[in-house]
């Protein structure tokens, strides 16, 4: 039994080893690194707060972008969503949580939960212009099209978490290489990267020097150079 079993695994792992080599193999191969180049970025980010913010919850966030990659390249679909999804938590409940001290020491003692609602929340969330014009008013327009990103990858990505029957019933369940899955994923990906990097710079790119705006000076103006805004913080650190 305990050979059988052992057995089982090893396949397993000698499949996730194929669908790695299928991915890197398959037209979605630049898109796969690129993203995943966000490691290094938010780690970048990681160093230069952690003297402003507590920054374990960003740290956790990294770990499941990770997450989701080993899914994703393992053949794992439904987990990769997964991991996106509470990537894209994370990011948003550390934003809140940096701003409330008081809160965040309740939140680690678990008297005080944070939902999803009360992130996106259009009055008073994350990306309501209240929010954003306490930190960075010049991009305080941009949060109503930044809520309905991030709660349409919220929704599309506990499709698969919550097992409906559309997902339950496509190759995500399988543990075989899918490209049109790995594209949709890394679709998700790639939002979710863009609304990460949004909130990072919306909530500090005020606070930093020029040397950390250096930093991180190229990941920003690849995702959000479309935003004049911050171009202006970055080109005036120069």
């Amino acid at each position: 039994m305990e050979n059988r079993c052992k057995s089982h695994f090893l396949g397993l792992n000698q499949n996730a080893a194929s669908v790695i080599e299928a991915s890197f193999q398959s037209d979605e191969r630049n898109r796969i690194a690129e993203n995943f180049d966000l490691i290094n970025d938010l780690s970048k980010w990681v160093e230069i707060i952690q003297s402003k913010s507590d920054v374990t919850i960003l740290k956790s966030a990294i770990a499941e972008y990770e997450f989701s990659f080993q899914a994703a390249l393992a053949g794992q679909y439904r987990y990769c969503f997964l991991g996106q999804r509470y990537f894209l938590e994370q990011v948003c409940r550390f934003i809140f949580l940096s701003t409330n001290e008081l809160y965040l020491r309740h939140w680690k003692m678990g008297m005080k939960d944070i939902s999803w609602g009360s992130l996106v929340d259009i009055d008073n969330g994350i990306f309501a212009k209240i929010f954003i014009r306490a930190f960075f008013e010049e991009v305080e327009d941009e949060g109503r099209h930044m809520i309905s990103m991030s709660t349409k990858l919220y929704r599309e990505s506990s499709e698969f978490i919550h097992g409906n029957y559309k997902t339950i019933t496509t190759d995500a369940r399988a543990n075989g290489f899918n490209e049109g899955l790995l594209s949709n994923w890394l679709d998700a990906i790639e939002s979710s990267k863009f609304v990460a990097l949004f909130l990072l710079m919306m909530r500090f790119s005020k606070e930093l020097e020029k040397e950390d705006l250096a930093k991180i000076e190229e990941s920003v103006r690849d995702e959000l150079g479309g935003i004049e805004a911050f171009t202006k913080v970055l080109d005036a650190s120069e």
